[in-house]
């Protein structure tokens, strides 16, 4: 099953696009923590590509609060290649009695070309899609809730 069909697959996913101002937005949201998402608190590599696989923007994620009930990491995006394109991404990790209670992730990007179809991933893995706007700007948020027991 390829990563798009996982994703399509997946019970727990509510997905929405929404263009309004010149941003396309995405948001999904799960109530367990999907297979993707890896451990978030290791993640390290962010890139948005293109459908080419081209690198449009990368950054190193580093923690900027640490706490026993949450945890922030961000980075700020880049292009490789010097273009204008540029972005940031933030990860939120809610605990609570030191289990994992709640995760978002929230993309920002801006400067890409125009109408881009584009991919999302942290240390190599799909996380999601965007399509950049007629200005070049997207965004992409992910929540999700673990359920009690899982």
């Amino acid at each position: 099953m390829s990563r798009t069909d996982r994703i399509a697959a997946s019970a727990f996913v509510v997905a929405t696009l929404v263009a309004a101002g010149g941003v396309t937005f995405a948001q999904r949201s799960h109530v367990a923590p999907p297979a993707w998402a890896g451990d978030l608190n290791a993640a390290q590599l962010v890139e948005v590509r293109d459908r080419a696989g081209n690198v449009l923007l990368h950054g190193a994620l580093a923690t900027t609060k640490d706490s026993p009930k949450e945890t922030e990491r961000e980075a700020d995006l880049a292009s490789p290649s010097g273009q204008a394109g540029k972005g940031e991404i933030e990860i939120e990790i809610e605990r609570k009695n030191g289990l994992v209670t709640e995760n978002e992730i929230e993309v920002e990007a801006e400067k890409l070309p125009a109408l881009t179809d584009c991919e999302v991933f942290i240390d190599g893995r799909s996380i999601g899609a965007l399509v950049t706007s007629k200005k070049g700007k997207a965004e992409l948020k992910l929540e999700w809730k673990i359920a009690p027991g899982r």
